[in-house]
């Protein structure tokens, strides 16, 4: 069965290259961050890090994992905000 395409995919597609911006320079500095981390935990780097986000204190006695924390929190907040982009500009009525 042919079903029709949804009424908004024209606001996706016009929104799309900005998204997919969007989404490969998060998951990329976000990778960054997350190899970066992982390599100075495991290079023994201490330094007592203590950091608000998002109204949740982190602390930690490791630069690296409080930096591979805060990569892998990048990566999944970029691909929510994207994803729920999309959702409403599918839910967008056709012009």
């Amino acid at each position: 069965m042919n079903y029709p395409p949804p009424a908004s995919a024209a606001h996706v597609r016009v929104a799309s290259p900005v998204l997919r911006l969007i989404a490969i320079l998060g998951g990329v500095l976000g990778a960054i961050l997350l190899v970066g981390g992982i390599y100075l935990a495991f290079a023994q780097r201490l330094a007592d890090t203590k950091f608000n986000l998002f109204g949740n204190q982190f602390s930690s006695t490791s630069v690296g994992v409080s930096m591979a924390f805060i990569g892998a929190v990048m990566v999944i907040l970029t691909f929510r905000r994207v994803l729920r982009a999309i959702e409403r500009l599918a839910s967008l009525p056709r012009d």
